[in-house]
């Protein structure tokens, strides 16, 4: 092949090099769908204390720590998970010593903690609180210190009980 196939690269200002594998060297954001950008921007600022940094007709571009996301409007957004589920999520890191304050707060705002977990977590080691955006997106509080050890074991495994984020009971 010596040039590109797809219909938008054919008239695009780069040539075409030989085909190598993509080696990501980092994600710049991510997106979350949403039904009313200002209701979601007031959350996002106001309860998980992120920034606004600018926006568009369909897009609110935000800020948390040096990471970016952007929340985009929709006619055709579904939530992602069903009910109480917070299987998929978005997780926000907080400081271990403002982690009880952060949950207190969420909880005075009148959103409900719709799963915690201290333990079980072999990869991201820490105080995990899930909760749903004013869309249902599922948000994790956690006061991440670093990777974990891997290895087997599972998720939200606490006296012998394993739960998924759907709330269901694991099989052992």
């Amino acid at each position: 092949m010596t040039e590109f196939k797809s219909g938008p690269l054919r008239d695009a200002r780069m040539r075409y090099a030989e085909p190598r594998p993509v080696r990501a060297s980092g994600i710049l954001h991510f997106t979350i769908g949403v039904t009313d950008l200002e209701r979601s921007r007031a959350f996002y600022e106001s309860v998980l204390g992120c920034h606004f940094w600018r926006q568009n007709a369909t897009t609110v571009f935000m800020t948390c720590g040096k990471d970016y996301f952007v929340l985009s409007k929709s006619p055709r957004f579904t939530p992602p998970n069903d009910g109480d589920d917070t299987l998929f999520h978005h997780a926000f890191i907080v400081r271990p010593e403002e982690f009880e304050s952060a949950v207190a707060y969420v909880e005075s705002r009148g959103i409900e903690i719709l799963r915690y977990e201290d333990e079980g977590h072999r990869s991201f080691p820490g105080r995990h609180a899930y909760f749903h955006d004013p869309d249902g997106n599922g948000i994790e509080l956690i006061d991440y210190t670093g990777p974990g050890r891997g290895g087997s074991g599972g998720h939200g495994e606490r006296a012998g009980k394993r739960q998924s984020h759907t709330g269901r009971r694991l099989a052992a």
